[in-house]
């Protein structure tokens, strides 16, 4: 919207930390930058992506989450599914959720306990998954009370490229799911 003025964590700036939960079902507590640290570690990379995931949002299934995959540079990622971009109980978009070459397996509603969201994330693993190797997504939900997704602007989704070892944001992609160049552009040369 014009004169908005965005409030997400920028370059060079501290990522912020906050809680998440695994959608394994037991809902285990952990935090966002524990994890970031965990993959770096686990990887040997020093930069990790933070990627903040809905589903719903149709760019994001279309071509924008395995797009950006592609120019990755092989950079590890966590992800992250936030709060739904167009629950089918909110949003109408007319079809779209489960009856065009768009269509995801199921309807999706607004999440409404810890147990619908980890199921959605989990859906969202599996095709993450589709292009990125089985077993290769390591997924994480944000608690109910949407703050990650609030502190970082995500919705309907945005991933971020941080260095491990400070906690610094090295870049992200732009508000809103547009301009897909644009965001390719970054990633790729934040993750080289």
């Amino acid at each position: 919207m014009p004169g908005y003025v965005p409030n997400h964590p920028k370059p060079g700036e501290d990522a912020p930390d906050g809680k998440i939960l695994s959608i394994d079902g037991k809902l285990t507590e952990t935090t966002l930058l524990a994890e970031v640290k965990k993959i770096s570690a686990a990887t040997g990379s020093e930069k990790v992506m933070i990627c903040f995931d809905g589903v719903t949002c149709p760019f994001f299934r279309a071509y924008a989450a395995e797009d950006l995959y592609k120019v990755s540079n092989g950079c590890p990622m966590l992800h992250v599914y936030i709060r739904e971009a167009e629950p089918c109980d909110v949003f109408d978009a007319g079809g779209m959720h489960c009856m065009t070459p768009l269509k995801m397996k199921r309807f999706i509603p607004w999440h409404k306990n810890e147990a619908e969201r980890a199921e959605a994330a989990n859906d969202t693993k599996v095709y993450l998954e589709s292009f990125m190797g089985k077993g290769k997504v390591t997924m994480f939900m944000d608690t109910m009370d949407d703050k990650l997704e609030s502190i970082y602007e995500a919705r309907p989704w945005r991933w971020y490229v941080v260095t491990a070892a400070t906690g610094k944001i090295v870049d992200g992609t732009g508000l809103a799911p547009f301009n897909m160049a644009g965001k390719l552009r970054k990633i790729k040369a934040a993750t080289a």
